[in-house]
C-alpha cells in the first residue's frame, strides 16, 4: 500500500516537473532542435519511473500531455508553433489544476453565513 502510494506520488511529481521544466524553458526563444534536444532530456526521467494508474482528470492530462511532447520531433511545425501550442497546452492544464478550488460566489455567500 505504502510503496503503491509512493510511486503515484513520485510519478505525478515527475509529471508536473516536466511540464514547469518545458514551460520555463519555453520563455526564451529556442530553435527547433534545441528545443527536441530539451525535451529528450527531461524526457528521460519520466522513462524511468515505472507508469502508475492515474485516476483523476489533472494527473491523467498531464500524463498525456507528457506523451503528446515527446513525440514533438516527428512534427512539422516550426518552432514558434510548438512553443505556442505547448504553452496553450501547459496553461490548460495550470487551469484544470485550480479548478478544484475554485467556488461558485453564490457558494462562498452560503458558506460564510454557516
Amino acid at each position: 500500500m505504502k510503496r503503491e502510494k509512493y510511486l503515484r506520488t513520485r510519478y505525478i511529481r515527475e509529471l508536473e516537473r516536466f511540464v514547469n521544466r518545458i514551460v520555463d524553458f519555453l520563455q526564451k526563444e529556442h530553435s527547433k532542435e534545441e528545443l527536441i534536444a530539451h525535451i529528450h532530456t527531461i524526457f528521460r526521467p519520466l522513462e524511468e519511473i515505472e507508469k502508475v494508474y492515474l485516476s483523476s482528470e489533472y494527473t491523467k492530462e498531464l500524463e498525456r500531455f507528457a506523451e503528446r511532447n515527446a513525440n514533438l520531433h516527428l512534427s512539422d511545425k516550426s518552432s514558434e508553433e510548438i512553443r505556442e501550442d505547448i504553452l496553450k497546452e501547459a496553461n490548460l492544464l495550470r487551469k484544470l489544476k485550480r479548478k478544484k478550488s475554485f467556488r461558485k460566489a453564490k457558494h462562498k455567500k452560503q458558506f460564510l453565513e454557516d
